[in-house]
């Protein structure tokens, strides 16, 4: 989302149809770094655009009419689907019927007009609750098609017409494939399509046979299908792999390219125990209460030079994306587990960050240089926080190191009660870990544990990270930043409403709350039974960070200044701003690579925004689909967990281990329930369930395809039997709107979607 985009938003925001330049800048308070003149330029280009008119006396009129937006299709199994403007949240989504969609399918990005269209009045009655009341739209053009490649099964009918059902439905129902396109797939088997036609209204989806995954139950053909529907693939085309070999040698000593020579520092890496690629190196000194801190950072745009194969796949792939059993890197390994990695007693080139710091934890001085180094020790995690907690045989081993890795966890420790009092949001919600045994089935998961050792490192990269952003924003050059704008007044209430259900005084006054005004509520539920659930409800109500070229801040860490600048390796935004900090640092920015920048900046944000956000769709689908493994072993048992979700179909529960599963309203208590959207709670028969309370369960069944988990009341007394309850799945639930958003909810079976609120 660019600044015009950014303005748009406020405007909407302000929920005012008529309004003055002045309304706009006190309502944002100019703190996004946008003068009068920038304001007044994006106004002019909203006039353009349809979003808004001018009228006299220096006023403008938010246009409620027609208008045309960048929008992400999203598909549904209905008539209907979704629109989603780029960097818009769900909240945002613009309702467009059957009629409307023009041949655009799931995934396809569009140009779309938003107004009131009479067609699609008939299908507003058909919306689930949560969706009535979004902006109507017509797809106007097709800009690029979201799906090249699309997983499914093949099937071969007596007749020797083959098509194939895709995993995701919401692309289409069915693909035509031709005899001459099977190249070798049979009956009943997982494969990957290239589509050759879209479908229309017209005629129906073609594809050709890319590959053949194997069969459908699988568990690792399914893993691999999931993978292969996010376009993502493990290999890298050959001529990318050939210059990453030949950039892959060794440094030679006297090639030094005017970098600053750091090789006789005690320099170490913390990471992971399975890390393989280390692009972020640390060393520590103190003198009184004045601690110099180095941060170095792997110089990986030395070898990925810019245009040349590795950047365009570099370019292409946006971010390393990481899987239980398996990575696939954004670079080759050869460069990302080689030259470019900072791996122990080998000469490195890095960009370096010298910090001054003081007991108060404020950066007084700051270098930025191109360096070189030798780091010493590869540490990880788990040995730094034994080595913290007093370990005597590793504290003897690393002897060395050890009165560092203490400096280091008292300045942490000072980072962090300064990020505090400026109000970070730290949601501190338990991270899954999937424990994988050689043939790759699961045979645990578990809470990812949050040692000192890992805030140590966290608070080491936001720091430099800040110190980065800062710098390059005061020389007004093209750059990437990282940045987290401030939640919308909407979300703001329906998290206000949320916190006094729990109890909870949100003191945010005004349009515009502040980090610490949801810190405080963080802060105060420590310890408490709805803790991780008003944290992810929080979340939740917060936008969504991104890459951006303007320096808008970042709300939830609380900064005005942020990027992502440590993880080179594996994040292209961070390769991109090395580029231009190098030649910053080389003085050799002309006007012409200026301008070159700036067009690049702009593109770099864009795909590292989108590619980020598929590698954590895939990374999700990919999770879910090992703890539904792991809980198809489960079942009939009796777990303890918390209420994480409510909807007028049932209830969301995650245990303890962080595994969600949910719980049919058929399988509670019978009787009428009262649903009450804004409060997160279902209320009947003398009990109430809400988000936050802690609930025995005990694991009904698992659907492996629909990576789906149901459980059930671990007290729960059938009065009927399990195959009748089966049947009753396949039957409607009675709902209605009441005056108060409550809906009344009549046990007796049913089949709905399910509206996960977290």
């Amino acid at each position: 989302m660019n600044f015009i985009d950014t303005i748009y938003k406020k405007i909407l925001d302000m929920n005012k149809d008529k309004f003055k330049l002045e309304d706009i800048a006190n309502f944002t308070g100019l703190k996004y770094g946008f003068d009068y003149k920038t304001l007044s330029k994006a106004i002019k280009e909203l006039v353009k655009l349809g979003k808004i008119k001018e009228l006299k006396g220096n006023s403008f009129l938010v246009n409620r009419d027609f208008y045309t937006v960048k929008c992400t299709i999203l598909g549904t199994s209905k008539d209907y689907a979704f629109a989603r403007e780029i960097g818009a949240s769900k909240d945002d989504d613009i309702f467009i019927s059957q009629a409307n969609l023009n041949d655009a399918c799931h995934g396809d990005t569009v140009i779309v007009q938003v107004g009131v269209f009479g067609k699609e009045r008939k299908y507003r009655k058909e919306l689930p609750q949560a969706f009535r009341g979004k902006r109507e739209g017509k797809v106007l053009e097709i800009l690029k098609r979201g799906y090249e490649v699309v997983v499914g099964i093949l099937s071969i009918n007596q007749n020797g017409i083959a098509t194939v059902l895709p995993d995701d439905r919401r692309f289409t129902d069915s693909i035509f494939v031709a005899p001459n396109d099977l190249n070798g797939a049979t009956n009943n088997t997982k494969v990957v399509l290239d589509i050759l036609d879209y479908p229309s209204k017209l005629k129906m989806a073609r594809g050709r046979v890319r590959e053949i995954l194997g069969d459908p139950s699988d568990a690792k053909v399914t893993t691999l299908s999931i993978i292969r529907s996010f376009n993502l693939f493990e290999e890298f085309p050959k001529e990318v792999l050939k210059e990453a070999q030949k950039v892959n040698i060794p440094i030679e000593k006297e090639n030094l390219d005017g970098r600053k020579d750091y090789r006789d520092r005690l320099i170490i890496t913390i990471d992971g125990e399975d890390a393989k690629d280390f692009d972020d190196a640390i060393s520590l000194t103190k003198q009184d209460d004045i601690y110099y801190l180095g941060v170095y950072i792997a110089d990986v745009s030395h070898y990925v030079k810019e245009n040349s194969k590795l950047d365009e796949e570099a370019f292409k792939r946006g971010t390393s994306v990481y899987f239980p059993d398996h990575v696939l890197p954004m670079l080759p390994e050869v460069l990302s587990n080689g030259i470019c990695s900072l791996n122990p007693n080998e000469d490195r080139f890095t960009l370096a960050v010298e910090m001054t710091i003081n007991g108060n934890g404020k950066v007084v001085d700051y270098e930025i240089h191109k360096g070189i180094i030798k780091s010493s020790f590869r540490m990880t995690y788990t040995k730094v926080t034994k080595i913290l907690n007093g370990d005597k045989a590793l504290s003897k081993e690393y002897e060395k190191i050890v009165p560092m890795l203490f400096q280091m966890q008292e300045l942490a420790k000072i980072l962090i009660t300064r990020r505090e009092n400026a109000g970070e949001l730290d949601f501190d919600i338990p991270e899954p870990f999937i424990k994988l045994d050689n043939s790759g089935e699961v045979i645990d998961v578990y809470k990812k544990p949050r040692e000192m050792a890992d805030r140590i490192i966290e608070q080491f990269m936001v720091l430099t990270n800040e110190v980065v952003a800062k710098h390059f924003d005061s020389l007004n050059l093209p750059f990437v930043y990282r940045i987290h704008e401030i939640p919308t007044s909407e979300k703001v209430q329906k998290f206000r409403t949320f916190a006094n259900s729990l109890g909870l005084k949100f003191t945010a006054q005004g349009k515009e709350p502040k980090p610490k005004d949801f810190q405080v509520l963080l802060k105060n539920s420590k310890g408490k039974d709805y803790s991780t659930a008003l944290s992810k409800v929080m979340l939740r109500s917060m936008q969504k960070a991104r890459y951006e070229t303007e320096n808008l801040g970042h709300f939830g860490l609380a900064l005005k200044d942020y990027c992502h600048f440590t993880s080179p390796i594996r994040r292209y935004p961070d390769l991109s701003i090395h580029r231009i900090i190098s030649a910053y640092l080389e003085n050799s920015l002309t006007d012409k690579k200026i301008s070159e920048f700036q067009d690049f900046v702009q593109r770099s944000a864009e795909r590292s925004s989108t590619m980020e956000r598929q590698a954590e769709e895939a990374e999700r689908t990919v999770d879910a689909q090992k703890e539904t493994e792991y809980m198809q072993t489960k079942i009939g048992e009796v777990f303890d967990g918390t209420i994480s979700g409510v909807t007028e179909n049932g209830i969301y529960v995650e245990l303890d281990n962080t595994i969600e599963g949910f719980i049919n309203i058929s399988r509670l208590p019978k009787g009428k329930y009262d649903y009450d959207e804004n409060h997160y709670l279902i209320r009947g028969v003398g009990k109430t369930y809400r988000i936050g309370d802690k609930i025995q369960i005990r694991v009904v069944s698992t659907d492996i395809a629909l990576r789906r988990i149901d459980f059930e009341l671990a007290n729960f007394h059938r009065d009927i039997s399990d195959n009748a309850l089966e049947n009753n799945k396949n039957k409607v639930f009675s709902t209605k709107k009441t005056k108060s958003k409550t809906f009344k909810v009549q046990v007796h079976g049913g089949k709905g979607k399910h509206k996960k609120f977290i």
